[in-house]
C-alpha cells in the first residue's frame, strides 16, 4: 500500500488537462481509538501546506460504510496544476505515511474521478456529507437539472457543500456518478429532505422528470475531520 501512496501523491502532481477539478479517495479502517492520534499527524503535515491548488480531506465513514472501512482520504486538484506549492522532501512523504501506518489497520478501495458541479460550502459548519452513488441514463441532462435545483434552493444550500461528478477509475458497484450535499448532522440532513418535500414539492418533481432516469447504487454519509487547502 505504501507503493501505492506514493504514486498517488506522483499522480497528484502530474499535469492532466486544465480547468477541470478531479478527486482521487482512498479508504482505510482505522485501529481502535486512533482518530485523534491521526487527526494530529495530518495537522502536523498539512496544516501549514501550500497547495497549487484543490484541497486534502480527512473523513471518518459514517453510515452506510462498507467493507468494515471507518476513514478515507481525499485529494481534491485542478488538472494541470494540481501538487504542492511548497517545498516537500520525498523523506518527509515517507515518514508522514510511515507514521499514518501506525494507526491504519488495513487500506480499503481508491477511486477517482472528475467534479462537474460544485457549490462550495463551509465543512466546519456543515461537516456530514451525504453522498448518492448511481448511474444516470442521461449524465448531461442529470448535471443540467441538477444545477437548476441547487439555484433555484440556493437558500437551503447556503454554505453546504453541493457536488456532482463522476467516477472514472474504480467504479463503486458500477456507479459512474454521485452527488453530495453538506449538512451539520444526521438530524439536519433529515430536516432538509422534509423541507424540500414540504417547500419544493414543484421543484423536485421538476428535477425528477428533467434529470431522466437514474439507477441509485447505494449512499453513505460521511464526516469531514480536517480539510487543508
Amino acid at each position: 500500500m505504501k507503493k501505492i501512496i506514493l504514486i498517488l501523491f506522483i499522480f497528484f502532481g502530474f499535469n492532466l488537462s486544465a480547468q477541470q477539478l478531479a478527486f482521487t479517495t482512498v479508504d482505510f479502517k482505522a485501529k481502535d481509538n486512533s482518530q485523534e492520534n491521526l487527526v494530529d499527524l495530518f495537522d502536523k503535515f498539512f496544516e501549514d501546506a501550500k497547495f497549487k491548488s484543490g484541497s486534502i480531506l480527512l473523513e471518518r465513514l459514517w453510515q452506510g460504510r462498507v467493507k468494515g472501512m471507518t476513514h478515507r482520504i481525499v485529494w481534491i486538484w485542478e488538472l494541470d496544476n494540481g501538487g504542492r506549492a511548497d517545498d516537500m522532501k520525498e523523506y518527509e512523504n515517507e515518514a508522514f505515511w510511515a507514521q499514518a501506518n501506525h494507526y491504519i489497520e488495513e487500506w480499503g478501495d481508491a477511486k477517482s474521478g472528475r467534479i462537474l458541479s460544485w457549490h462550495e460550502g463551509d465543512v466546519k459548519e456543515f461537516p456530514y456529507g451525504h453522498i448518492w452513488d448511481m448511474t444516470p441514463k442521461d449524465p448531461v441532462a442529470f448535471k443540467k437539472a441538477h444545477d437548476k435545483i441547487v439555484k433555484k434552493a440556493a437558500e437551503m444550500f447556503e454554505n453546504k457543500v453541493v457536488g456532482f461528478g463522476t467516477y472514472d477509475i474504480n467504479r463503486p458497484n458500477g456507479a459512474t456518478h454521485w452527488v453530495v450535499i453538506g449538512e451539520k448532522d444526521t438530524n439536519g440532513h433529515l430536516s432538509m429532505y422534509n423541507t424540500f418535500e414540504n417547500d419544493y414539492a414543484k421543484a423536485m418533481e421538476e428535477l425528477i422528470i428533467t434529470r431522466g432516469e437514474v439507477e441509485f447504487i447505494h449512499d453513505f454519509m460521511i464526516e469531514v475531520l480536517k480539510r487543508y487547502q
